[in-house]
């Protein structure tokens, strides 16, 4: 059986406000943990970091494939952050269907971002 590692709020291992985490709680006189967000936990919650399941990047022709079967948009425009930041909006039928900031000073770091925003939406619809 594998050890679960827990953590004591706020002594315990930080993440980002918006990180998910399973605090322990008491149902029906039972400890069970349940999800919640970093920044909900109080003073001597116990939690625990769920673990990550790491999906593999899809290859270019699954990208293109996704674009044109989907008839996904993009527009590249200056991001609401300011300076060098630029921002992807992605759409589908003329609606939004997510967008991404990224540093645009930097080419390569763009088409990397692309790339994921992008694989980030087919993952999505396969789970």
């Amino acid at each position: 059986m594998k050890e679960i590692k827990t953590y004591t709020f706020p002594q315990g291992q930080q993440l980002a406000d918006l990180e998910m985490v399973q605090v322990q709680v008491k149902v029906a006189s039972r400890l069970v943990f349940k999800d919640a967000y970093f920044h909900d936990l109080c003073e001597g919650d116990v939690y625990i970091i769920p673990e990550q399941a790491e999906l593999e990047n899809e290859s270019d022709t699954e990208i293109l494939d996704y674009l044109i079967e989907h008839s996904i948009s993009w527009q590249n425009s200056p991001s609401w952050k300011g300076g060098d930041f630029r921002s992807y909006y992605f759409f589908a039928d003329s609606k939004l269907i997510g967008s991404v900031d990224f540093d645009g000073s930097d080419k390569a770091l763009s088409k990397g971002v692309f790339r994921e925003a992008i694989s980030e939406l087919i993952q999505e619809d396969q789970l």
